[in-house]
This record gives C-alpha cells, sequence and structure tokens, in this order.
C-alpha cells in the first residue's frame, strides 16, 4: 500500500457483536479491506459497554484481525455513538438586538454555542442539528444579512448518557488506541441509506436492533428526531428462553420460525398441528413460538408508533418509513409496520444508497444484508487516515489453535476444580451429620443412664446406631478420593476422619449399653437383683 494512501478504520459496538471495518477511497469508490467481528455476550448491553474489561479484550481481537489482514499497525479508529440513553431534545435560544440589526455570522454562533451549554444532568451534548431560525416573525433557514430586532434559534441537541462515551474512551486507552472521531450512528445511517427524496419529503427510519430499536424523523433534509427504544430483537430471545431452552436454541427457533404477520398463516385443520422438538426431547406447538415471537414485535411497533406521534410528524411522512438493522429480515416486517404504524409506504433497507462501495471478496460481510448497512456508514463517515507503520504482530488467524489449546486447558481445570468444590462440598457435609449423630448418641447414652427402662429412648438408640453405620457410603471413598492428594484439602480430610472414628466409638458406646440393659430387664436379670436385694437386707 502507497504511503500516501488514507485507510479509514471504524468500530461499531453493538450488544451482539463488536465489529471492525477498513477501506479507503479510491477513483470515487470506497474499497473495503477488511472487516471482523467478535460476537458479545454479557459486555454490551443496549450499545452501552457494561463490562470494560472484556469489552476491551472484544476490541483486542478485532483490532488484531484487521491489523493481520491489512498488514498495517491500526493507531486510531471512528467509533460509532448509539445506545439506549440516545436521544434528542429540542432547544431554543432567543436574544434581542434592541435595535434593528443585520444579523450576521457572529450573532448565529453565539445562539449556537448557547444551545450547546444548556446542561443536562448525568447527560452530555454528543450532536446537535439546526432546525430554523426566526426573525421577528419570519422563518429563515440562512439569517445572514436579514434585518432583525429579535432573532430565536431553535435546535435539536442530541444528547447521551456520560458513562457512554467515557466507557468507551476508558476501553481505547486501555489498548493505547486513538479515537479519531464519534460520530452519531442514527446520523451516519440516515445519511447513506435514505434517498434525498425521501430526506426531503419526510421519512421514519426505523433500526432494529439486537438491543435497542432507534428511530430516526428527517424532514426538509433536516434531523427531526431521535428516539431510542431500550427493546431489540434480544427481548424476542429472552422470550423464548421463557419455553426452558438454552439463548443458543431460541435463537435457531427465531431464524426458523420468525414471522411478523401469524396471522397470514392458515393451516388445514384436520391436519395434525406443527411442533417443534427442544433439544431435551419436549414438543413445543409451532404455534406457540408464532405467538411469542408476533407479541413480542407488535409490543416494539406499538412503541415505534407512539414515539412517531410524540414527535409532531407523523402525518408529514410523505416519504414512509423505511427499516433496516437485523430485524428488517424478519419476514412479512413490512407488512406488520403498515398496520401497526397506519403508515402507506414501507421500504426494507437492505444496503446503502451510494454505489461506489467495493467489497474486496471479504466473506464475512455482505453489503446486500440490513446488518451490515451502519458500520459501512461509519467507514464513509471517516476521512483521516487510521493506519501506521508495517504491522509485525502475532497472526491471530495463525495464533487460533494456541488460543483454541489454552482454551481447552483452561475449561479442563476448570471441570477439575468444580469437581474438587462439590467433593469439598460433600466431605463437609457429611461431617455436619457426624457431629449431629456423636450428639445424637451421647445424649441418648445419658438419657438411658438416667432412666433405664425408658423403651422409647431404646428404641430411638437403635434408630440412632444405624443411622451412624449408614452415614459413610462408598460416596464417601469416591469424594475423598479427589481431595487427598491435595494439601489444602488435608485439614478437612482429618477432621472427617477424627469425625467418623469418633461416631463408631459412640456407637459402640451406646450399641453396649443397650446390652446391658436388656440383661438387666430380662427375667433373669430381674431375678439376680431380687436375690442381691435380699442378700443385702
Amino acid at each position: 500500500m502507497g504511503e500516501k494512501e488514507t485507510i479509514i478504520v471504524a468500530i461499531e459496538l453493538g450488544s451482539s457483536k463488536i465489529a471492525g471495518i477498513a477501506g479507503k477511497m479510491k477513483d470515487g469508490t470506497m474499497q473495503i479491506l477488511a472487516y471482523a467481528e467478535d460476537k458479545t455476550t454479557d459486555c454490551v448491553k443496549r450499545g452501552v459497554v457494561y463490562n470494560i474489561e472484556k469489552t476491551t479484550q472484544s476490541i483486542k481481537t478485532v483490532v488484531s484481525k484487521l491489523e493481520t489482514a491489512l498488514k498495517m499497525k491500526i493507531t486510531r479508529t471512528y467509533i460509532g455513538l448509539g445506545g439506549q440513553s440516545v436521544r434528542s431534545v429540542k432547544s431554543v435560544v432567543q436574544k434581542n438586538m434592541l435595535t434593528p440589526t443585520y444579523i450576521n455570522q457572529i450573532h448565529i454562533d453565539d445562539i449556537t454555542d448557547e444551545s450547546h451549554e444548556v446542561p443536562y444532568e448525568d447527560y452530555e451534548l454528543i450532536g446537535y442539528f439546526t432546525q430554523e431560525f426566526v426573525i421577528d416573525t419570519n422563518v429563515a433557514a440562512d439569517p445572514v444579512g436579514i434585518m432583525g430586532t429579535n432573532i430565536e434559534g431553535k435546535f435539536l441537541n442530541v444528547i447521551a448518557n456520560c458513562r457512554l462515551r467515557n466507557n468507551i474512551k476508558t476501553s481505547f486507552e486501555n489498548l493505547g488506541l486513538d479515537i479519531a472521531d464519534y460520530h452519531l450512528s442514527a446520523f451516519a445511517l440516515a445519511n447513506n441509506i435514505l434517498t434525498d427524496a425521501e430526506k426531503r419529503s419526510g421519512t421514519a427510519l426505523i433500526d432494529f436492533g439486537a438491543g435497542t430499536t432507534t428511530i430516526s424523523v428527517l424532514k426538509n433534509n433536516i434531523v427531526r428526531q431521535i428516539i431510542t427504544l431500550p427493546i431489540g430483537i434480544n427481548n424476542i430471545k429472552q422470550d423464548l428462553c421463557d419455553l426452558q431452552i438454552e439463548p443458543a436454541e431460541a435463537e435457531q427457533l427465531l431464524l426458523t420460525y420468525a414471522d411478523a404477520m401469524v396471522d397470514n398463516r392458515r393451516t388445514d385443520e384436520s391436519e395434525p398441528t406443527p411442533t417443534y422438538t427442544t433439544s431435551d426431547g419436549r414438543s413445543i406447538e409451532v404455534s406457540t413460538i408464532h405467538q411469542i415471537i408476533e407479541a413480542r414485535l407488535q409490543e416494539i411497533l406499538v412503541n415505534v408508533e407512539n414515539q412517531l406521534h410524540n414527535s409532531d410528524y407523523a402525518d408529514k411522512l410523505l416519504g414512509g418509513v423505511v427499516i433496516t438493522g437485523g430485524g428488517a429480515n424478519i419476514p412479512n416486517i413490512d407488512k406488520a409496520c403498515i398496520n401497526t404504524l397506519k403508515v402507506d409506504k414501507v421500504r426494507v433497507a437492505r444496503k446503502l444508497i451510494p454505489q461506489l462501495i467495493k467489497n474486496s471478496d471479504i466473506t464475512a460481510l455482505s453489503l446486500e444484508s440490513p446488518t451490515s448497512c451502519t458500520i459501512v456508514s461509519l467507514l464513509l463517515s471517516g476521512n483521516e487516515n487510521c493506519v501506521g507503520e508495517e504491522y509485525n504482530g502475532p497472526d491471530i488467524f495463525t495464533d487460533n489453535e494456541k488460543n483454541q489449546e489454552i482454551s481447552a486447558h483452561k475449561e479442563a481445570a476448570a471441570k477439575l476444580q468444580q469437581a474438587e468444590d462439590e467433593a469439598l462440598t460433600y466431605i463437609e457435609n457429611i461431617k455436619s451429620q457426624l457431629r449431629e449423630n456423636i450428639l445424637k448418641l451421647q445424649q441418648t447414652g445419658k438419657g438411658l443412664n438416667d432412666d433405664e427402662s425408658n423403651k422409647k429412648l431404646r428404641t430411638a438408640a437403635n434408630a440412632f446406631i444405624n443411622e451412624a453405620r449408614n452415614i459413610i457410603t462408598e460416596d464417601y471413598a469416591k469424594n475423598k478420593d479427589i481431595l487427598i492428594d491435595k494439601d489444602k484439602y488435608r485439614q478437612s480430610l482429618r477432621e472427617a476422619e477424627t469425625l467418623i472414628t469418633k461416631c463408631e466409638e459412640e456407637a459402640d458406646n451406646l450399641e453396649s449399653l443397650l446390652k446391658d440393659l436388656a440383661k438387666k430387664n430380662s427375667l433373669f436379670g430381674k431375678m439376680n437383683r431380687w436375690i442381691e436385694d435380699i442378700l443385702k437386707e
């Protein structure tokens, strides 16, 4: 690669995966050079970094794969900002000139800066969109040069929880990577997925993500509203898990049976009801799966409808609704949107509008899939070089075998530790049983010495003796063998052996006492005591 080439790198922090992409502009065409991803589970939730350590490791994996493919060291990246806390708020700033004045750029900048300084508790400004200016009573898109006494600026400020950017920054600082710039993911996506006519006439872009659903409303080429709902496709998977199946199986169910319009299905009542057999052999009616999926999708769409209504643009969307993201792959999602959102036009966007994008035979990335639209949009938003010297680090693909071997060793060690923990728990339970039984044996023996003729106590004594003889079984020997060669368990095993010996002694003592009492209370024993009493007299 030539030294003067500008290679752009962008990273998307999603709820289901962290993805990275690299490309360069050549002859007006964005050529995608590398793509990598790492599946995430609990480090990014609803677009927000929750576990910084795991996120850092995942980013490191993605960056290493990109560097291996590029043969260049990545020094910084562009980052997309999104997530459940991202939302837009309206801001109005007024300024009185006291006397008629020609409005200049300084006036506009002052009003804009004042709008940015509006405080939001625990939130920070991450972007803004100028809506319009009003000079006295006249609306003006560009007020510079217009004379007026009063000027009013209307803005749409996009804010997010302070943790959103701080946690991302910390994750990249841990790797020594700079952030070239932050881009608002919703705007980057809308800018590249909507046609010029849709941006102008009024359109709502709905991005059905894994953890969130983002709604962006554009009218007259201006962003009018951005709303992020903390609900997404992962919620459907969680609902399916209520059928007592694992998340992986729930994901497969969603891919197989997802349909936004269950009512479209009509089956012959004479035919047997279709069922799905779970991995543990249970049967679930397919209709139940359909209903679960449809119910949660309907909930998401009803929330979208409410937000569109609150935006005051529900009746101004001449361009209709455009849907994208992973949820756009669900069959009949467009029909469900028409029914619930009460719109006539719905377009499923499976690729970006710019045609000058070339995928360099990267099989992991499909430019025809809605799931790739956001990260490619982030790539197109960058313009500064993100790579440095030639990369001489380890080949992550070659290292996969080593990583798998290390992972196997870790897994074996974890299983061994689990077995030891379970064995120790068993031994401790045995020790507790022995202590309880020793106490019972001792108390029973004392009771019999005080009241030798107590038949109920003699019956209980026999039961306690039998219980003592049955505490130690073959399971004790098996669990003891697991721990016997480990120094850290020797003290616990010594205590167990001591308690076993003590319990056996107490059981033998009580058994001897019962035998003596049996002799005393027999007819022969009673006659001997009668003769002894006579001789004493």
